[in-house]
Order: structure tokens, then sequence, then C-alpha cells
């Protein structure tokens, strides 16, 4: 293209044909005229003839954009990789760009990533495309991003990635990345003068919004976290979870796919999405503080150009590749809540915590049955609040009743905005001797934060017709915990038949070094047992010592049973189950006091007791990767699991073995 005027002063654009013809002017209403001779002189062409005809001017663009694409055909392809910091911090996060450019506007296919282990994939791939038409040649450049965050530190090397092109496979090259603990190096250069344009102000901002901020203890909160933005937002990444010491949580369902709404705030028009809802008991009074949760977005920032060219604004588009992508950081505001005591006046003797509103309801499966045979019990507490930390009921059966240990179902409703359900507790019962008998009412008893006071549900009595049955116990119950009904007073002694063996009144029964040791043996283990008793007295009068011994072995039980959970579908329970094997262990362990307990605590804790500052790291990077494998997106597949599992085992037993040495 070239710039002229013609001999009246009249500005004109001149487009040429492939031949190198001019086509003619483009004038103020944006048609070709006819060509001057004084101003150029164009070469017969029929193609110039039927420009010169008055063709409009967006059709001249779209026929030579037409051509310039098939001239940029010859350009060469390339892929690369690269990472927008190195270094990088371990509890940073940074974005790795494979990036494809050749001729043509297609892209490649058959993407294969390098070994990614060592980093945590937060979001990702995230596609975006522009294009360039340089001299007539059209290139693009398709590039797949990812946001990683590093699992610990050192010096690792990212793999070359690959792609199929136009039948051929290109290959990137190895990065070498550096991962530092603490703050990553500060940006430099164009990349920071980059990040300093993008000025976001107050169109685009994270909050935490809740319906009170003063309630009772037990009582439920609900937090929201509300994304508001005036720009476009690609993605975005959890960089990291609230804390909420002295709270209970459980999530409410939101959404799988993020639903914008129009909300205006001072007279600005914002869409907003919710990005996560809590449900937060308190179980400590006092004021608390709910930390804020930090996001990463990738918004769409649109490129500045400087240039007074008329095709500038045909071609200032994204689609055009005009536009690039950057990561801005955000938060919620920390909010504080009061809590209140509950009310220790009236309190009834069944009360055991429960907050809210509940029902109970209790029923067996038949009222009429024979001895020695089970029945089951069941007793449901139904209703709005924190249906997990609901105990059982207590039952007063007959004396001739034998109890096993209850069966424990819960159903949870998070679909709401109230944690809402039922929970379930079923008792076997075995009767021994037959007649009518009596279950007296059972009781549960929480506090309404409605009505401001002390609440206790009752059930009717329970009235059993027991028959006589068999002698025996039956060979198979289901359910049963121990092996067999044992039969209870047998008072019915038959006749013997067999002659008996008489001995001589004179004859001595037992020696005396017999008798002397039947008479120091039992002394002895008398004695031995006063002694065993009263060290074990002790002993658990020493609640710290207590925890200390029995959180390895409680820890591996619980290791035990997310090993049981490893090869299933489901990796919330998983997580969850390795979660509290190491959050149990650390407070057994440290005799942190559960209210107490954070990861800032357990870090505080094993510095003064002089463990291994790389310990130390270690066991709080799992901490944090096990929360946010459970509240945030993550791999659920085996190999991340297994690695998991692998880690938390190893931890828990090199911080036993330390503590143990000293």
């Amino acid at each position: 293209m070239h710039d002229g005027s013609n001999e009246s002063g009249m500005k004109t654009c001149n487009v040429e044909n492939m031949e190198g013809a001019a086509l003619g002017p483009i004038d103020s209403a944006g048609y070709v005229g006819q060509l001057r001779p004084d101003i150029c002189t164009p070469r017969s062409s029929s193609t110039t003839r039927a420009f010169a005809a008055g063709l409009p001017a967006h059709r001249i663009v779209s026929m030579c954009f037409m051509l310039f694409v098939v001239v940029g055909q010859a350009v060469s392809q390339t892929f690369t990789a690269a990472v927008d910091r190195n270094p990088v911090s371990t509890g940073d996060h940074f974005t790795l760009e494979f990036t494809m450019t050749g001729s043509g506007t297609g892209g490649g296919k058959n993407l294969k990533l390098p070994d990614l282990g060592k980093f945590m994939t937060l979001s990702g791939p995230n596609q975006s495309t522009s294009m360039q038409i340089v001299n007539g040649n059209v290139s693009s450049t398709v590039s797949y991003s990812y946001v990683m965050q590093p699992r610990e530190a050192g010096k690792f090397t990212i793999g070359p990635a690959s792609i199929d092109v136009n039948g051929k496979t290109l290959h990137t090259q190895p990065i070498e990345l550096t991962v530092v603990k603490g703050t990553a190096a500060p940006k430099q250069g164009a990349q920071a003068a980059a990040d300093a344009d993008v000025k976001i102000g107050d169109n685009l901002f994270l909050r935490a919004n809740i319906d009170r901020t003063k309630i009772v203890l037990g009582e439920q909160i609900t937090v929201t976290y509300k994304i508001y933005t005036r720009v476009n937002i690609i993605n975005y990444a959890i960089n990291k979870l609230p804390t909420m010491t002295g709270f209970w949580g459980e999530d409410l369902q939101t959404p799988p796919q993020v639903q914008l709404t129009n909300e205006t705030i001072n007279g600005k028009q914002y869409r907003v999405g919710v990005l996560k809802k809590s449900a937060l008991f308190p179980t400590q009074s006092g004021t608390l503080e709910i930390n804020p949760l930090e996001l990463t977005c990738q918004i769409q920032v649109q490129n500045k150009r400087r240039s007074n060219d008329v095709f500038d604004d045909f071609f200032n588009d994204p689609f055009m590749g005009n536009a690039r992508t950057q990561n801005v950081a955000i938060k919620s505001d920390p909010i504080k809540i009061t809590v209140l005591p509950l009310p220790k006046t009236n309190v009834p003797s069944s009360f055991k915590g429960a907050v809210g509103k509940f029902s109970l309801s209790a029923a067996v499966a038949k009222h009429t049955i024979k001895t020695n045979e089970p029945l089951s019990l069941k007793a449901t507490i139904t209703g709005t609040g924190n249906i997990k930390i609901l105990e059982a009921p207590e039952i007063k059966l007959p004396a001739d009743f034998e109890k096993y240990d209850p069966k424990v179902n819960e159903t949870i409703d998070r679909n709401g905005g109230a944690i809402s359900g039922s929970k379930t507790f079923e008792w076997l019962i075995v009767p021994r001797y037959p007649g009518e008998k009596k279950i007296p009412p059972l009781e549960f008893s929480y506090y309404d934060v409605g009505r401001n006071q002390y609440v206790t549900a009752k059930t009717d009595e329970i009235t059993l017709e027991v028959e006589k049955g068999s002698a025996e116990a039956p060979s198979a119950a289901s359910g049963l915990s121990k092996e067999d009904v044992k039969i209870l007073n047998q008072d019915i002694r038959f006749i013997k038949s067999s002659s008996r063996v008489f001995r001589r009144r004179t004859e001595q029964a037992l020696s005396t070094d017999a008798a002397l040791a039947l008479f120091l043996v039992p002394f002895g283990a008398f004695i031995g047992l006063v002694i065993y008793r009263r060290k074990s007295l002790k002993e658990s009068a020493d609640i710290v010592s207590f925890r200390s011994r029995r959180a390895m072995k409680i820890a591996g039980k619980r290791l035990k049973q997310a090993k049981s959970l490893l090869a299933g579908a489901n990796a919330d329970e998983f997580y969850t189950e390795i979660s509290r094997a190491l959050w149990t262990y650390v407070a057994d362990k440290l005799s942190i006091d559960r209210s107490a307990l954070s990861i800032d605590t357990v870090t505080e804790t094993l510095t003064e007791k002089h463990l291994d500052a790389v310990l130390v790291a270690r066991i709080k990077d799992c901490l944090e990767n096990c929360e946010f494998a459970r509240y945030a997106p993550a791999s659920s597949q085996q190999v991340e699991k297994q690695k998991m599992y692998d880690s938390a085992s190893s931890i828990i037993v090199e911080i036993e073995h330390r503590l143990n040495q000293r």
C-alpha cells in the first residue's frame, strides 16, 4: 500500500494488484475512483479494470486479504516453550506457555506435554490464537498456556513438548527452571513494564459476603465469595484457600460452571459470579477471623496502537491478534465474627452441643420377638444445623437386654443456604428373658437459636413382647459384633450316671510346697496388678503424654483407611482421610488444642522443638497441598494420590522418629 496526494490535494490511498498496477485512489465516499494518467499509469489487466469500475473499499480489502493468505503459505513453522518467570518461589505460581507460529490460519494437533509431575496444574490448557500480516505474508500464532505451582524447591528440567503440523512433528527445547523457597525474584525489564501497564483499579475485585457478623456458639453463618468484573476473564486459579481457625466448615453446592449476573455498584455495572459458598459453625466463642481467599485471574488486555493508518480500525480487533493475556492477583478482605457463648442456665442433662432446629424419632423393627434373637432399634435426628457433630441419644434398656455399638448413617443436604439433613443411629439389642419389656423414651436436647432457649425432643415409650425362644443363641446374626450370644442362668443340673473315684480321707490332697505356691502366686499377682493399675492411672492423668503416645496409632488407622480408598474413584474421600490423619497426628503429638490448630501453629511448634527446617517445610507443603486437593480442582489420577499417600506416611514416620529421639 502507498499513501500519496493528487494534484488537487486530495488524500489518496493506492492499492496495487499482484502485477504492481495501481488500482486507484479511495475517496472520502469509500469507492475507488477512475485512474488518472498524471497520477499513475495502469497496466492492461482485466482485474484492474474491474476494480476501477467503482467497487467499495471494504471489498478490495477483503480480496487483498485473501491474496495475502495465499502468499503467506511459504512461512516456516516453529514450536517454542517459555515460562513467564524464572526463578519462582515454592508458594508462587508461574505460566508455562507453548507457542506454535507458522503460515496460514490453522493450528497443530496431537499436542503431547512433557512430564510435569514436579508441579501442580492450577489451570489449563488455555488456548489463544493471533494472526499477523507482514509485507503481504500471513502468519498465525497458537498458544497453549498452563498455570503451574511448584511442589518443592530445587532445580528442574521441563522436557520437550511435541505437536504435529502438516505431517511433521515439531519439538520444543527443554527449560531449566529454578524453584526457591520464599519469595521469587522480582520481575524486570519488559515483563515488569507490561505488568505495570495494566491498571485494573475497581474493574476487578473479589468480595466475601456473610449473612451475619454476630452469632452464638455452634450457629451457622454462610460465607459467599463473589468475583466482580468489568474486564474479560479467560481463566482463574485459586492460590490460597481461606484459613478458618475456630470454625467447622462445610462447602455448599454451587454450579460447576460460574454463572454471571449483572449488579450495579456505585453507578457501575459489573458481571458477578459466585466462586465458593461455605457454611461455617464456630467451635469456640470470642472474636474469630476468616482470612482472605486469594486468586489469580487471567484477563485479556487490549494492545494500544499508535498509528494514524486508516486500516487500523479494521485490524484493531482481538481476532487479528491485537490482545494479550495478563495475570492479575486479587483477594478478598478478612472478616471478623463475634461469637457469643451459649447460656449456662437451664442446660438439659441430655444436651451435647447441638445448635439449630431438630426433631427425634425412634422405632424398632418389630414389637414381638423371642429371647436371644437380635432386634434393630433405630433413632433418627432430623433438622437444620451441623449434622456431622450430632451424637447418639442415650438409651436405657431393661437389665436383661444386651446392647451392641450403634451403626451410624448420615444424609446431608448442601444445596440450600443452610446445612440440613438427618443422622440415624441403629443399635442391635438382644433380650435374654421373656415377658413384657419397656424401653424408656429417648431424649435429645439442642439450643434453638430462633427461640433463644434449650429444647428437649423426646420419643414415645417402646413396648416389646418377648417370648421364650431357643436355649442357644443363633449361629449367625447379621451385624453382630460378637461371635455368639451367650446363655445365662442355666440352673438345672443333670444326674451323674457314671461312678465317682473315691479317695481315702487320710491322704493329703496337696504337698506343703504346692500349697505354699498356691498361696504366694495369687498374692504376687494381686500386688503386680495393683502396681500396674496405679501406673496406668498416673499415665492416664497426664493427658499431654497420653495423647502423644497414642498419636502414631491413630494416624496409622487413618492412613490404613486412606490406603483402602487409594484405588477408588472418589478422590474427595481419599484426600479427606489423608487430611484427618495429618491434622490428628500433629494435634496429638504436639499437644495443640483443636481450636488453635492451623498450619502456622504447627510450623511454629515444630520449629520451637528444633526440628530440621526441611522437614518443617515438607509437612507445611503436604498440609497445604492436601487442603488444596480437597477444595479446589485437582488431579485425581492414581499417581497423584499415591504420591500424596507416600508423602504423608513418610512425614509422620520421620516426625515420630525425630521427636522420640529427644
